[in-house]
């Protein structure tokens, strides 16, 4: 039973290598970069070709990730039944404030984007649906932290190293958690270009059924666009929009 756990931890990790690699690898790099046998290596990579998960290009003999996973995700991302209840609030919320809005899922000590409608009146952004991203130092993810039940928090920070991303990053606990204390006062929370330059970001929470948050919805724009009214108003439609959606959640 463990030789066959193991067995499948290997060709997973296998598979994570040959997706980092843009161009695809050859067999004696992962050996090298596992630590593992060529033939070790090879017999993981036929069950993964035979599978679809990658393929063998005939003139470098490297190994390339199939587009099966793209299918997968695809999959997952429709099943996602939180993703397709928020939507049209997101839509209605770019339109609304004309910044770029991202609804990202907490999983595990990072928020993941599930969702992402992208304002051509703001600046362009890098984020992608899919993509992992620290809850401390975005709006987001703030938003998050703040309303997590107190041992949830405690264990948070017990675990995750604050690290410094820009000059305004957050990286000692105490004044963390006395921000989450405001944010949980507030209803909302701020990206300070703390995980960006010249990026602000403004997030609401949003929660299940069952009264616990999920995630988060921000919009995000240029540090400029934020003026004090600008958040006043901002602020209000982010909150409005993440209470519908948590209403639509089951949510009270």
């Amino acid at each position: 039973m463990y030789m066959a756990i193991g067995s499948v931890e290997k060709a997973l990790k296998i598979f994570e290598y040959v997706i980092s690699r843009k161009n695809g690898a050859r067999i004696q790099d992962i050996a090298q970069h596992m630590n593992l046998s060529p033939p070790a290596v090879y017999k993981h990579l036929e069950t993964l070709v035979n599978c679809g998960y990658v393929y063998k290009e005939p003139q470098t003999h490297k190994y390339i990730a199939s587009y099966k996973i793209v299918e997968l995700s695809s999959i997952v991302l429709r099943n996602v039944q939180v993703r397709e209840i928020a939507h049209p609030f997101l839509v209605d919320l770019m339109e609304k404030t004309g910044m770029t809005v991202h609804f990202a899922i907490k999983d595990g000590d990072e928020g993941v984007y599930v969702d992402k409608i992208e304002s051509a009146r703001t600046i362009p952004t890098i984020s992608r649906i899919g993509m992992r991203m620290r809850l401390y130092s975005t709006g987001f993810g703030k938003a998050i932290l703040a309303f997590m039940p107190s041992e949830e928090l405690n264990s948070y920070l017990s675990r995750v190293k604050l690290v410094k991303h820009t000059h305004n990053t957050i990286t000692d606990p105490d004044r963390l958690i006395h921000e989450l204390s405001l944010i949980r006062q507030k209803g909302y929370a701020i990206d300070n270009e703390e995980n960006e330059h010249g990026v602000k970001c403004l997030g609401a929470p949003v929660f299940d059924y069952t009264g616990n948050v999920i995630g988060g919805i921000s919009v995000t724009a240029a540090a400029t666009s934020f003026s004090e009214q600008t958040i006043v108003v901002v602020a209000m439609e982010v909150m409005r929009t993440a209470h519908e959606i948590s209403k639509k959640l089951g949510a009270s």
